[in-house]
């Protein structure tokens, strides 16, 4: 897996790079794009793919592991947890939201733009079944 490129650093963020990598590795446990029981890269390739400290990499980490999204083995990796801890759910669900309208209104998008595209995601997601076809019955 390219880190490099499914990981992505912005000056422009109000958080630190710990924060953002935090999140946007949370984001892919939550989407399913990292599975329960895969390791993580080592905390040195990490950082060096995307060209930070490696104790900015080790923070984001800690970070997702107190949060319970992944287990730290010493001398063996990050691994994603089995299952993610109940309370944590709707909280990161809000806090994923919010960071998106914020960056979505960053680039100038406003609500109804906004609204639009993520109905045009949940509905890629989460396709509404089609209605049931309803025959006439024979008489």
């Amino acid at each position: 897996m390219n880190w490099k490129t499914r990981l992505r650093l912005s000056w422009a963020d109000r958080q630190s790079w710990a924060e953002q990598i935090r999140d946007q590795l949370r984001t892919m446990i939550q989407s399913g794009q990292l599975e329960p029981g895969q390791r993580l890269p080592p905390v040195r390739e990490l950082a060096q793919a995307l060209g930070v400290h490696f104790n900015t990499v080790a923070r984001a980490y800690r970070l997702l592991a107190q949060e319970g999204w992944i287990a730290l083995r010493h001398g063996r990796g990050a691994y994603v947890r089995d299952a993610q801890p109940e309370p944590w759910a709707q909280e990161a669900l809000e806090d994923l939201a919010r960071r998106f309208v914020e960056q979505a209104a960053w680039f100038g998008f406003d609500a109804p733009a906004i609204r639009e595209a993520l109905e045009a995601a949940l509905q890629q997601r989460f396709p509404m079944p089609s209605e049931p076809q309803t025959t006439q019955p024979r008489r």
